[in-house]
């Protein structure tokens, strides 16, 4: 079990570059996980990591006993999982969500999916900026546009349709166009830009859905959004859709996975109860 514990632990630190970080994903004191990596060394009588004041990387002697020993690895947590997902499922599950995910949504979702099961505990972090899944340990991400790397695999699970809304006295006055030549039309989905036109001299650039829409709610200003995030202003009649002369698309929501390889239960299951509430 030691050599195992020493493996992880090696792993961990060439997947994050830092003794710190490494320290913190496994929950250990930095003298643990620098005494781990000294005993590995002194064991195999190299040096697996050249070590600065600012940052630790593989050697070429390190790097060569990553590339066999991380796959062993890889197999013997997939055998483990194996053995777990036949009973109920357990166990963590790390994903990645954007910061204009309806978190509402998302909260209930985990809710309802925690009393189905509760013995997986579900790590989630809100962020826009773009993740290495495999690198910090993600199980799986929601994301509004399509990954830009190829070494994942992508699923549109659920898409919302773009709506112009504003205010309802503004909704009520003057015509879309002329609002957008205005420049008091925020279009944090790019349609406008994307149908070219540019004439308008915005008074405001953000892509932060929620902001857009907390503008709009202040008055004064109509914004292009998904449905999805203004639906309840709506309902309530805090927001008025108005009729807009250009046909707007739908903005999409992507499942990003790191491998189709082996995909624990506890995720799959997570996976698909998301897919099923955000359709």
């Amino acid at each position: 079990m030691r050599a195992l514990t020493h493996l992880e632990t090696f792993v961990e630190v060439a997947g994050s570059g830092s003794f710190a970080e490494a320290a913190r994903r496994l929950k250990l004191p930095r003298s643990t996980v620098t005494a781990r990596i000294k005993a590995l060394e002194e064991n195999l009588g190299v040096a697996l990591f050249r070590r600065t004041t600012r940052q630790v990387r593989l050697t070429q002697e390190g790097e060569a006993y990553l590339s066999g020993v991380e796959p062993a690895m890889k197999q013997l947590e997939e055998a483990g999982e194996r053995l777990r997902s036949a009973g109920a499922p357990q166990g963590p599950v790390r994903l990645s969500v954007p910061v204009d995910l309806p978190l509402d949504r998302l909260a209930n979702a985990i809710k309802d999916f925690n009393g189905l099961y509760p013995k997986v505990q579900i790590e989630v972090h809100i962020s826009d900026r773009p993740v290495d899944l495999t690198g910090e340990r993600f199980d799986f991400a929601l994301r509004g546009n399509r990954a830009a790397s190829e070494n994942v695999v992508i699923r549109k699970i659920a898409s919302s349709p773009l709506v112009a809304v504003a205010p309802p006295e503004l909704a009520t006055g003057k015509p879309f166009d002329a609002l957008v030549r205005e420049g008091r039309v925020l279009d944090p989905a790019g349609v406008l830009e994307d149908a070219g036109d540019t004439s308008a001299p915005a008074i405001f650039r953000t892509r932060n859905l929620q902001l857009v829409r907390a503008l709009v709610l202040t008055g004064g200003v109509a914004a292009i959004l998904p449905r999805s995030i203004c639906a309840d202003a709506l309902e309530v009649g805090a927001l008025a859709e108005i009729s807009c002369p250009q046909s707007l698309p739908d903005l999409p929501l992507y499942l990003v996975l790191p491998s189709r390889k082996f995909i624990p239960k506890r995720v799959r299951l997570l996976m698909e109860h998301l897919a099923a509430v955000f359709a």
